[in-house]
């Protein structure tokens, strides 16, 4: 089965949440290199001043039925990350991920870790976590040191890049 036969089976709800994913992607890629990681973060975790939470990924879903639960919204990042340039990218996905969440009034924490890689490097990973589980980048997690997140600056003191 090709690609568009397969999407065209799923059920209406999973392909519209694979089209927001591949939209919300892109934009977190694009938005990754001319914004900045400080401005997409706020804008992932809906803690953008003066904006609704959730202008840069479309406006908030309407509540008539239940939101999709988490994991199928993870589900969905990772599938779309196959048609997305620079989206299979662990900060892309963890980003793009948290915005859904949020859209979809989920709360979330990002995570970014660092190990020691070969000839004296260090490499990174992101991953995030929804209701104390992994929802995205659940790989070799225990040979990462994590990060403190940055101390919340006030809302004044932030701009929006």
């Amino acid at each position: 089965m090709g690609p568009a036969a397969k999407f065209l089976s799923l059920s209406r709800r999973d392909r519209g949440l694979l089209v927001a994913a591949a939209l919300t992607l892109a934009r977190t890629a694009i938005g990754l290199r001319t914004i900045g990681f400080d401005a997409m973060r706020r804008r992932a975790a809906g803690t953008v001043p003066g904006r609704h939470s959730h202008s840069w990924c479309g406006p908030p879903p309407r509540r008539t039925v239940a939101p999709p639960p988490a994991d199928r919204i993870a589900w969905s990042v990772g599938a779309a990350t196959r048609v997305v340039p620079g989206g299979s990218n662990c900060l892309v996905r963890a980003l793009a991920t948290q915005a859904m969440l949020t859209r979809h009034g989920y709360p979330s924490e990002l995570k970014i870790g660092v190990r020691k890689a070969d000839h004296d490097r260090i490499a990174a990973h992101a991953w995030l976590e929804c209701a104390d589980a992994i929802v995205v980048g659940d790989f070799e997690l225990d040979s990462y040191t994590a990060l403190r997140a940055p101390a919340a600056a006030p809302a004044s003191a932030v701009r929006d890049g």
